[in-house]
């Protein structure tokens, strides 16, 4: 079992940097010094030969010299300009029908565990293991412990802080990432999403990257001290796919913990 935790980002704080420069230069050709002294054509021929090597010279200088800000910023990993390589399952947690009260009350963290399919299975465990271990997953996991709690969605997100992300790949048991986030107001869960990820998209996977809730205990609220508070007691299409919007929710219906 491998252990990511969110809260330690300075192992990881060496910021690397490219830079780049674009120099131009411009040579000019010139002709014959007296083109009207010479009517040969031999020297007619030479003269706008000049000329034409004169406007090459000039367009191949003007091409060079073209505004730096006119090209693609060079870009890494997930950020920048170019398409993100991970996203995200989204999760929405609503009060069951049999409760009476608000089952959140109280709610100081949540632990959320999604079993991987064999696309996502095979992907952390032979593919590429070093988004488990490797300062690779390390990279991803610094950009995503902000962004699994602040990604724009509609129907809002619960307020909260990552914890900690922990890989369950053991050999002799299902492979499992479980997220545990920081609720920052257990008055606004009813109704909202948790992210769970980041786990790597189609494209980068190379297969369709699927996780599934399988029991009550894989999504459990914790008041601040003690025992759980409740778990899940029902969900619609328990089976999310990784995506970089909120649709296609697994949809969980929570009830106090008995």
């Amino acid at each position: 079992m491998t252990l990511i935790a969110a809260c330690t980002p300075d192992k990881n704080d060496t910021d690397s940097s490219t830079s780049s420069s674009t120099s131009s230069s411009s040579t000019d050709a010139t002709g014959p010094t007296d083109a009207t002294v010479s009517t040969d054509a031999t020297d007619a021929t030479a003269s706008t030969d000049a000329t034409d090597a004169t406007d090459a010279t000039d367009a191949t200088a003007s091409a060079s010299s073209a505004d730096p800000s006119d090209t693609m910023p060079g870009t890494t990993g997930t950020t920048g300009g170019e398409e993100d390589e991970f996203g995200f399952i989204c999760v929405e947690l609503v009060r069951a029908e049999s409760e009476e009260s608000d089952p959140f009350v109280g709610t100081a963290s949540i632990s959320l565990t999604l079993e991987l399919d064999p696309c996502l299975r095979d992907f952390y465990t032979e593919a590429h293991p070093e988004y488990v271990s490797g300062p690779e997953g390390l990279a991803v996991l610094e950009e995503w412990r902000d962004r699994l709690c602040s990604e724009p969605v509609v129907g809002g997100l619960v307020s909260c802080e990552i914890d900690q992300i922990e890989f369950g790949l053991a050999d002799d048991a299902p492979a499992t990432l479980t997220v545990v986030y920081k609720v920052l107001d257990a008055a606004q869960v009813d109704g909202r999403m948790l992210l769970w990820g980041p786990a790597p998209l189609a494209e980068l996977a190379g297969c369709e990257p699927k996780a599934r809730l399988t029991t009550p205990l894989n999504l459990v609220g914790f008041p601040e001290n003690g025992g759980p508070l409740w778990s899940a007691q029902s969900w619609d299409n328990p089976v999310g796919l990784v995506k970089s919007e909120a649709s296609g929710c697994i949809k969980v219906q929570v009830a106090k913990a008995l």
